[in-house]
């Protein structure tokens, strides 16, 4: 399950309106996003565990010979990928059941991979896929280091 919002500017919003779905959020969605806003021990944990991870896949990604990722702030980290196809990567990755988003524009990240914070495993599954992908060379940053 999963639930989000936008805050956009007045000049802006008409025309997101108009491509919006409507009902697109489930009444069980709208109830849990409503009882996990209330409880903000729980989202102070989410927040941090999800800040932690981030650290870590970074580090993970730091040390990949043919990725170079961008410092973040958000939820994914954005990767430069080097020496190899972008597009092809992400295709190896989906085949062993990793999603990553592939950037063929704008120009400024094309050859990019936006790669989403998840848990501990979801970390330690990418590095050994990056890992077997490198031809062997060991990528540091499980959750064990």
């Amino acid at each position: 399950m999963r639930i989000g919002y936008g805050a956009f500017p007045n000049g802006l919003i008409e025309y997101i309106w108009r491509a919006k779905q409507p009902y697109n959020v489930s009444v069980a969605a709208e109830v849990a996003a409503c009882a996990a806003l209330g409880n903000k021990e729980y989202l102070t944990m989410v927040k941090n565990l999800i800040v932690e991870e981030r650290d870590r896949l970074f580090s993970v990604l730091s040390n990949c010979p043919y990725l170079t990722p961008y410092p973040s702030d958000a939820n994914f980290i954005l990767c430069r990928v080097e020496g190899r196809d972008a597009l092809e990567l992400k295709e190896q990755l989906a085949s062993r059941g990793i999603i990553v988003r592939h950037y063929s524009s704008p120009p400024s990240i094309s050859g990019c991979l936006r790669i989403s914070v998840g848990k501990p495993k979801h970390t330690d599954a990418l590095r050994d896929a990056l890992e077997n992908l490198g031809a062997g060379n060991q990528i540091s940053g499980s959750a064990s280091e």
